[in-house]
């Protein structure tokens, strides 16, 4: 009796392009699932004592020379027995067996660990838990994807992981404890071999600390999540990008400036803005339950033009989901949403990012989070539309008064003056008004559409 004949569902192995593939569609994306089950590794670690607060590093090497990219981490690592489950089965994870378990994990559906067998030739995992044991899972990616091609005998998910996979054990030196994830021949064009590509998309996905050398807020920040309740919520890991030799390249931090420009929406008028402050969310009503947030005080006086961090974006366990889009939709009118920036760092547990991570799975919970941020962007949508309002208001009030100026004195000119105090006391007003406008024009925070405005009035 053939395996299909037997009655019981047969896995077939095009499923894996789904959950290969179909899942990371985006290639950086399997980078961040091995970002994510590294930051578990290492949380996990210092719990255990195993590592102390502020310990705990993951490191990226490139090699472009042998189109290779390896991920590792000094976690917790895994043991031959736990290697030989963890790292074959697909779907099956013991990460949130517990909600206990689910507070502690990023990651918890167990497909992550082949998100990068689409972009490979070879996937390869190496592993100890510091017990004198390595263990070796290798991957044969090219010839897992070879059988999703037309033409292929039908096989099953099983029996494609067990003909092109192999696991070895040797001894280890010390009591080390690490996984590292190799990505091996790569395509010569892939995103995976740029260290400067990597960095950035790292830098705002990843959950890596702020750099208190061009962002002065990051206190300010941790304030709030403490005032939260949720400190936890900003842990971080250090992430550091090194070439084949092992040189650093980047140590990657989050995006953020004190200073960024801002254009109107033709990509004009840049000019540099400075943030002021940072506010917690939401900023009406009482604190939520659910979530915690800040944003970024600053003029908004354009869409912020040379900063990816632009909008509002939600993070999980310190971890991206999507990107601004979630929050922008919410905004009566999306541009506008690109006009200001902060995060909302989702505290709830209930609420559980999708298996692609570029959104929440629907629930009443995340329906109340929703409404509320929905709420927060009307708000700020229409404190910017009032700022436009009363800056449109000036230039017009001073303009008003100039030009009423110039005719009196026109007048004056007309029928002649009575006096010469008279004359005095009117080009001394008239100079008056032409400083105040050139004042006007040349204050820092003004559009330069509207000093050129102010100017012309004063000529």
């Amino acid at each position: 009796m053939s395996e299909k004949d037997s009655g019981s569902p047969t896995l077939g192995v095009h499923l894996l392009e789904t959950v290969t593939r179909g899942m990371y569609s985006q290639p950086f994306h399997s980078v961040r699932e091995y970002i994510q089950n590294a930051y578990d590794s290492i949380r996990k670690g210092r719990r255990e004592g195993r590592l102390n607060p502020d310990e705990g590093e993951i490191k990226l090497h490139v090699d472009r020379d042998r189109r290779r990219l390896s991920i590792s981490d000094n976690g917790v690592g895994l043991n031959p027995e736990e290697a030989s489950v963890h790292l074959l089965d697909i779907g099956y994870s013991e990460k949130a067996r517990t909600s206990t378990d689910s507070a502690q994990n990023a990651g918890f559906r167990g497909i992550g660990r082949l998100a990068g067998i689409s972009y490979c030739r070879k996937l390869r995992f190496e592993t100890s838990n510091g017990d004198g044991r390595e263990c070796r899972v290798e991957f044969n990616a090219a010839g897992i994807n070879g059988l999703t091609k037309p033409g292929q005998e039908p096989t099953t998910i099983v029996k494609a992981i067990n003909n092109n996979s192999m696991i070895t054990e040797e001894p280890s030196n010390g009591r080390r404890h690490y996984l590292k994830v190799t990505l091996d021949g790569l395509a010569v064009d892939s995103p995976f071999l740029s260290e400067e590509k990597l960095r950035d998309y790292l830098a705002l996905n990843a959950p890596v600390p702020h750099d208190p050398g061009v962002w002065s807020h990051g206190d300010a920040i941790r304030r709030l999540a403490e005032d939260a309740g949720s400190p936890e919520s900003l842990e971080h890991v250090r992430i550091l990008i090194c070439d084949r030799e092992g040189n650093i390249k980047h140590d990657v931090r989050r995006p953020f400036r004190d200073t960024f420009r801002t254009a109107n929406a033709r990509g004009q008028n840049a000019r540099t803005v400075r943030v002021e402050r940072v506010d917690r969310l939401p900023r009406s009503g009482k604190a939520s339950a659910r979530f915690w947030g800040w944003l970024a005080v600053h003029e908004r006086e354009g869409a912020l033009a040379d900063a990816a961090y632009a909008g509002l974006r939600v993070r999980m366990h310190n971890i991206a989901v999507g990107d601004d889009s979630i929050i922008s939709g919410l905004f009566p009118s999306a541009n506008l949403a690109r006009w200001c920036f902060g995060e909302v760092h989702i505290t709830d547990l209930s609420l559980i990012p999708n298996s692609q991570r570029d959104e929440f799975e629907r629930s009443p919970e995340w329906d109340e989070v929703r409404e509320r941020l929905r709420g927060e962007a009307q708000a700020l949508e229409q404190a910017i539309r009032n700022e436009s309002t009363e800056r449109n208001r000036s230039v017009t009030s001073l303009a008003k008064r100039a030009q009423t100026d110039m005719e009196r004195a026109k007048d004056a000119i007309a029928t002649g003056f009575v006096s010469h105090e008279e004359k005095e006391a009117t080009l001394q007003h008239l100079d008056g008004t032409a400083k105040k406008l050139e004042h006007e024009a040349r204050r820092q925070k003004r559009p330069q559409s509207e000093k050129e405005k102010l100017l012309k009035l004063r000529e």
